[in-house]
């Protein structure tokens, strides 16, 4: 009995020391951590320097809550930052410092022509011989680095955009320097980005050129420009208060906006931003992915069975096909362009009186026809056209100048040839048309015969 006492002994004091481990070991960049690679040393350090009433920590920043005087801090971010409302905050006058490697600033950075890059592959100054561990020298007189002489990094990343200040910078041994700290003017604020999450972690606050960096960005946060560039140690002129938050922070609210609805535009902005980048990072969620599936297959189901019983007409090969007589050329074609149901009969009376005048012209011996009335005026003077056919010729040559003048006033104004009012109809055109033959005739044009069958031309159409 005493065995199983003492071996009941030990397991629960086993259980109860892994418990206690496992309830001290926080999350990479915790706000509240207290082991190595947590914040809460940076955080403690900005409440001696300004005030802990003056930092607020946390896993959510209410954008709505935000004065221009106040400074955001974004520690490793994983969710996508909202770049509009942060461009509103710093444009009205606040101030974004951004420390980050390798989470989700690349949108907020792109937003301001900002992208990464790569730290020279042998720097040239490092701590204990690892590359991944370069050390970052000032690179610009700045009030956040005025205590600062070295930095030391951890797989940090750098930062290019020649349009910013450099506060920070790795040099390369035999390569090209790269900044991994930048500083500018947005609007009437700051932002100010370090391409390293870690140099503000409890572990590396250790090195004195790191904790200046973390009291100088506090500082430079929430003091105005002028005092901190006299006295970096001094405090005054900006009385806001500076918001930390890290990792999977949540964004509520709208900055300087107290209407619920733009709140709630902004509420579902954010929602579908935050939906897509994470799609694009972790793909859809297996739920989403299975319906969609599903809709999918249910669609080339019903597709397809649509498709299947429906029977298709045969169709010949074109180059078998005969050829419509509207589509050949020649005498044929237009002639059946002119017989076209949709085509306006007015175009067959102009065929008709060109057809005349030409005829009529080439009888006179004439290269080109005059007007009607000359043209008539000279068969009646050569006898070729008595009285009779002469007023009968003119009649004809009336009615079909009449359907021209139509057609030139519907060319000209909105109306279109198609729409052409009055214009003759089949019956008109074969009673013209027989007129025509007839007078031919009598002008020994054609032989005499064939206006029978057809009614008589007597006056206008």
């Amino acid at each position: 009995m005493p065995t199983v006492g003492r071996f009941a002994l030990a397991t629960l004091t086993a259980w109860t020391a892994l418990t206690a481990s496992r309830a001290a070991w926080a999350a990479p960049f915790d706000v509240r951590g207290e082991d190595w690679e947590g914040l809460s040393q940076f955080v403690h350090a900005a409440e001696v320097e300004v005030g802990s009433a003056r930092v607020v920590v946390g896993t959510t920043l209410d954008l709505h809550r935000l004065e221009p005087a106040d400074a955001v801090v974004l520690v490793h971010p994983t969710r996508a930052p909202d770049v509009e409302e942060l461009s509103a905050f710093m444009h009205a006058g606040g101030r974004v410092i951004l420390l980050d490697d390798y989470g989700t600033g690349d949108e907020l950075l792109a937003h301001f022509h900002t992208r990464r890059r790569a730290l020279p592959p042998r720097p040239a100054a490092m701590l204990r011989g690892n590359p991944a561990l370069a050390i970052a020298e000032p690179g610009a007189e700045h009030p956040i680095v005025l205590d600062v002489s070295h930095v030391v990094t951890n797989h940090a990343t750098g930062l290019d955009n020649p349009a910013l200040s450099s506060i920070l910078v790795v040099h390369g041994a035999a390569d090209d320097d790269v900044v991994v700290g930048v500083a500018g003017t947005v609007g009437k604020g700051r932002l100010i980005a370090v391409g390293d999450a870690s140099v503000v972690m409890n572990s590396m606050l250790r090195y004195p050129g790191n904790r200046s960096l973390a009291l100088g960005l506090v500082r430079y946060g929430l003091e105005d420009e002028r005092s901190a560039r006299s006295s970096p140690k001094a405090a005054g002129g900006r009385e806001g208060k500076l918001y930390v938050v890290a990792n999977d922070f949540e964004t509520t609210g709208a900055f300087g906006d107290d209407s619920p609805l733009w709140a709630a535009a902004s509420e579902a902005r954010r929602g579908l931003v935050e939906s897509l980048e994470t799609t694009r990072r972790d793909g859809m969620p297996p739920v989403v992915a299975y319906l969609t599936a599903v809709v999918v297959a249910i669609g080339v189901i019903v597709w397809t069975g649509a498709r299947a019983g429906k029977t298709h007409k045969l169709a010949a090969p074109r180059f078998t096909r005969e050829v419509p007589v509207v589509a050949q050329g020649g005498i044929a074609g237009h002639a059946a362009v002119l017989g076209a149901p949709g085509t306006s009969r007015a175009l067959a009376v102009l065929e008709l009186k060109s057809a005349l005048e030409e005829e009529l012209a080439t009888r006179l011996g004439l290269q080109r026809a005059p007007p009607p009335e000359q043209l008539v005026a000279r068969l009646r003077a050569m006898r070729l056209v008595d009285e009779t056919g002469a007023r009968a010729l003119l009649r004809v040559f009336a009615v079909m100048s009449g359907v021209e003048a139509k057609v030139v006033r519907a060319s000209r104004g909105a109306g279109a040839l198609m729409r052409l009012r009055d214009a003759p109809s089949d019956a008109d055109v074969l009673t013209l048309a027989a007129a025509v033959r007839e007078l031919r005739g009598k002008l020994g044009l054609v032989p005499v015969a064939a206006a029978g069958g057809h009614d008589t031309f007597e006056g206008p159409l």
